[in-house]
């Protein structure tokens, strides 16, 4: 299987999420973030990795806000809350393993 991350589909006025990779041990989701857009906080059974593939943004780790642009990683632990804000056309791909 093969994904290019930085051309999963765009849509302007909502957010769109792609599964790039699913199995047992681990789950690869593209969220596709207009400006303004918001993942709301939520906590996963398991680790999250989330990568700012593209743009620019905040992503929630616990309690902090953390201001995030190309290149940054956040991981988040089992049941720590997590979240999304995009300030920028975002690309934001999530690791999820295990997979809940």
């Amino acid at each position: 299987m093969k994904v290019n991350l930085l051309k999963v589909p765009f849509d302007e006025s909502r957010i769109r999420h792609t599964l790039a990779y699913d199995s047992k041990e681990a789950r690869l989701v593209v969220f596709s973030m207009p400006p303004g857009s918001e993942v709301p906080p939520h906590t996963s059974p398991s680790r999250v990795l989330l990568y700012c593939a593209k743009g620019s943004g905040e992503f929630l780790k616990g309690k902090d806000w953390i201001a995030v642009e190309e290149g940054d990683v956040v991981a988040c632990e089992p049941l720590e809350p997590h979240g999304m804000k995009a300030s920028t056309p975002m690309i934001v791909v999530a690791t999820i393993a295990p997979a809940p």
